[in-house]
């Protein structure tokens, strides 16, 4: 095991500096507090730090600042009207129905605001027990307001004094990302790979890298402005998204069929030559990341120009030794793959070049952020909340299942007293339903299994062990963690909450810590049955619902994406302009449509028609790929390409794509397939003789017109067939899903 890597990935993860700074937000006040005796009484305070906290996540300053400032303000008024309403139960509950369906539909807003309401309903939960409450209403909900400005203030001050950290974090994760991706993809040009397993893990990380990216582009677009035109270490971190981001579309345009150099090749070293330095590739983005997160320059690890002639000299030993006049198509395929490690190559010398945030890095690389970092905005319109008040809303229909269970939970916590801690019922069940059935399934058991461990481990510590620094510091860590790892492992968070919440209560309250511990398993054990059936049995929205306008989408995207690669047959400046937004769309689309896939094989109710979706994923996928060798391979070409050559081909493709979006969207169709047999392809045709018989008479090395003309037009010809092979697929499969 390398000790040294899993601290490195430990310590620069941007999910342990959210941790920290969560924890020390309650942490500080709570010390204080108990210092002078009075934590008991004023305990609203870190609980008002943490819970605002849990709102506040990776983006802008600017959209972070307003979304803890609306916390507040919500987290004070629903502390006002809980409190002055919890001696009367019938009260509560329509308490429980406002704010249920309140909370839970503004989550159309987008994921920040729909945190919000989480922590309100969390807020209004908590001051539901009329013992849980210290002195007057407005009081409490000074206390609470007290707690949410003392994180926002700490959050301001750390801004401050570091304003790119976010940034810095998170742009590292994402080029760690791409080093799994590249290690992956390694794994393509191995011998005896399973291709299947390997490229559901190929798809798996891509739906990763698109979310790191699209929260990159989030805080990118905030600080646009600042970013291009103000400090050096601004302008490099864009150029370094920037580069990251063609990193990434050169890495997924070598995910093609390698199935012919396999048969040919698998015995001798050039694919040896490529694996091993994709896995060099992959350890040189990691220092990359891990460099940029720790604010330290990277240095090289390998040669990288002494990695790039050694591909070129395997290259030209291989060709050497096996160019006849059977295998000039696989040449020309290595020779793609080549062109494409060199450009890898020289992505991630850039990016050793400027991790260094050199004010000359800035003049020597100046780069248009173009589209690449646009974001549609989100519209906080009172008119959308009203628009989603039917039941063909899915998010109506969540906010109605989660109030439902609500009142179930209040209900059974009033009228079977079986713990003292009622409110635990139906905390659990607003943390765990969420709008569609397979996510809120997934929590329901990690949540309930990190109870049981969480109250396990807490037991048998204070059981074993009296000395109270001790059980502190196992408070301190449970609490980093689990608020550290509340978005990326569920079951450790909640096994890491439940130790520190018992752990406190021991040290409110040691007398009755056997009661906490029952009542903590009890009541969790409980809110989790509860959110199970009303998951299952409360309009239940099953993933398959979303899988065809997912489908349609991503349809689209392609469409748009493969469009875009053509302009740069007319135009190559235009990829800089609308290519990156198109690229972008179509990237984010299979990611979206790739994660709703993987959630459905976990849905309770199997679709019928689940293999189909299977085949669409998997050819969409591969489609995005080779769009994205079609853009490589034509921003290499090194002469002019004429746009009317391969209008049949381009036209045969488009009118397919118009084929699939008809059928999913149930329109006339009366498009008509043209011929695939195009100028351009009849020229390679017989290129390819002409370039057999040059071979068969000796002429191999020499740089003829017909070589150089074929290895430039044959793989983009190939790219074409390709391509137009993999919508066809898509019309077969599109009417099968139809049927």
């Amino acid at each position: 095991m390398n000790y040294q890597l899993t601290f490195k990935k430990i310590f620069s993860s941007q999910y342990l500096f959210t941790g920290i700074r969560i924890a020390a937000s309650a942490l500080i006040p709570a010390l204080v507090l108990f210092h002078f005796d009075s934590l008991a009484q004023m305990s609203a305070i870190p609980l008002g730090a943490l819970v605002v906290g849990s709102t506040d996540s990776p983006g802008p300053f600017l959209h972070r600042r307003n979304t803890i400032l609306a916390s507040i303000g919500f987290n004070f008024l629903v502390v006002v009207i809980t409190i002055s309403l919890n001696h009367n139960p019938v009260l509560i509950a329509l308490a429980i129905v406002l704010f249920g369906m309140f909370f839970s539909l503004i989550g159309i807003y987008g994921a920040r605001v729909n945190s919000v309401g989480i922590v309100a309903l969390l807020v209004f939960i908590f001051n539901i027990d009329s013992k849980a409450s210290y002195g007057g209403v407005f009081f409490n909900g000074l206390l609470f307001t007290a707690g949410g400005l003392f994180y926002f203030l700490m959050s301001l001050l750390l801004h401050r004094l570091r304003p790119y950290r976010y940034l810095q974090l998170q742009l590292g994760e994402s080029i760690r990302s791409i080093a799994d991706y590249t290690n992956k993809t390694a794994s393509l040009f191995r011998l005896n790979h399973e291709d299947e397993n390997l490229f559901s893990q190929l798809r798996q990380q891509q739906i990763t890298i698109q979310q790191e990216q699209d929260s990159l582009r989030e805080m990118l677009l905030s600080t646009r402005e600042m970013v291009i035109d103000s400090t050096v270490k601004g302008r490099i971190i864009m150029m370094m998204f920037l580069d990251s981001v063609d990193l990434f579309e050169q890495v997924l345009s070598l995910q093609l069929d390698y199935t012919d150099l396999h048969t040919s090749l698998d015995d001798q070293e050039i694919l040896t030559v490529i694996e091993t330095t994709l896995i060099q590739y992959k350890d040189e983005l990691n220092a990359i990341g891990y460099a940029i997160q720790f604010n330290q320059r990277s240095h090289q690890g390998i040669d990288i120009d002494a990695i790039i002639h050694k591909i070129a000299a395997a290259f030209k030993e291989e060709r050497k030794k096996r160019l006849n006049k059977n295998t000039i198509p696989l040449f020309i395929k290595l020779r793609q793959i080549k062109f494409a490690l060199q450009e890898i190559g020289e992505r991630i010398k850039r990016l050793h070049h400027f991790s260094g945030y050199e004010k000359m890095a800035t003049r020597q690389y100046q780069h248009n952020a173009g589209d690449e970092v646009q974001r549609k905005p989100t519209e906080i319109s009172p008119r959308l909340l009203l628009e989603n008040l039917t039941l063909k809303s899915a998010q109506f229909k969540h906010a109605l299942r989660v109030t439902i269970g609500l009142l179930a939970g209040y209900a059974v916590s009033l009228f079977f007293p079986v713990a003292g801690h009622g409110y635990w019922i139906v905390m659990t069940i607003a943390t765990i339903l969420r709008p569609g059935y397979s996510i809120s399934k997934t929590r329901n058991i990690q949540r309930l299994s990190g109870n049981v461990t969480g109250v396990i481990v807490s037991f048998v510590f204070l059981y074993f062990v009296s000395n109270n620094t001790l059980a502190f510091l196992l408070l301190l860590c449970t609490m980093v963690t689990g608020y550290a790892l509340l978005k990326v492992n569920y079951y450790i968070s909640c096994t890491c909450i439940s130790i520190f919440v018992l752990i406190s209560f021991h040290f409110l309250n040691k007398s009755q810590f056997t009661e906490i511990v029952f009542d903590r398993f009890l009541d969790t054990a409980i809110g989790c049955a509860i959110a199970f059936v009303t998951a299952l049995l409360v309009f239940p929205v099953w993933e398959n619902e979303q899988t065809k306008d997912l489908i349609k989408k991503l349809v689209t995207a392609n469409q748009k994406y493969f469009d875009a690669v053509i302009e740069i047959i007319k135009s190559p400046e235009q990829k800089n302009n609308l290519y990156k937004s198109a690229r972008k769309d179509a990237f984010v689309a299979l990611a979206n449509l790739s994660g709703n896939f993987q959630r459905i094989l976990s849905d309770k109710r199997k679709d019928k028609k689940i293999a189909f979706y299977h085949q669409f994923v998997s050819s969409s996928y591969m489609l995005t790929a080779h769009i994205a060798s079609l853009s490589n391979t034509l921003s290499r070409t090194y002469f002019d390409l004429n746009i009317k050559d391969f209008d049949p081909l381009i036209n045969n493709i488009n009118d397919k794509f118009k084929h699939v979006d008809a059928i999913l969207n149930n329109k006339e169709i009366n498009t008509k397939f043209s011929n695939r047999q195009s100028p351009i392809t009849n020229k390679v045709q017989e290129l390819m003789k002409y370039r057999a018989y040059e071979i068969e008479h000796g002429i191999i090395n020499k740089q003829t017109s017909a070589r150089v003309t074929l290895r430039e037009l044959k793989i983009i010809t190939d790219e074409f067939e390709i391509i137009d092979s993999l919508v066809a697929d898509e019309v077969k499969i599109s009417k099968k899903l139809k049927q």
